[in-house]
């Protein structure tokens, strides 16, 4: 078996609502490929007309190019979320070291922006809930 086969049809969990909905996609165009160059081979072998013959196999190198593309896209989307994910938790970890600061410096850091000035926001933004009377 293809060690690439496994990877292909595993692994939906971690996908995305949108990157989901990508590949969704690209595997009905790999269907409609298939049932295309079927088509294609059947007239090869005088089953069906050359016309559809040649409409199946224009069908099936269509199918497989967008299939490709949404694979692609698939593939985007799922970085963009990975890198989002991370993104996200650099911010925690940052704030989790930020955590003992005086309010001057966190100010300062805001200031400045970028991951730590998110974080920074993020302890100053607590402080103000915690001081709040209930």
């Amino acid at each position: 078996m293809s060690p690439l086969l496994p990877r292909l049809v595993a692994g939906r969990g971690g996908l995305s609502h949108g990157a989901r909905g990508y590949r969704r996609a690209m595997w009905l165009m790999v269907n409609v490929a298939t049932i295309a160059f079927s088509l294609g081979i059947g007239a090869l072998r005088g089953h069906v007309a050359p016309g559809m013959g040649r409409l199946g196999f224009l069908l099936g190198v269509g199918g497989l190019v967008l299939a490709a593309w949404f694979g692609l896209r698939v593939r985007a989307q799922t970085l963009a979320d990975r890198e989002r994910d991370a993104r996200e938790s650099l911010t925690v970890l940052l704030a989790a070291q930020l955590r003992d600061r005086d309010e001057a410096t966190l100010l300062r850091m805001v200031k400045k922006g970028g991951p730590a000035g998110r974080a920074a926001q993020l302890i100053l933004d607590g402080r103000k809930e915690r001081r709040r009377p209930a």
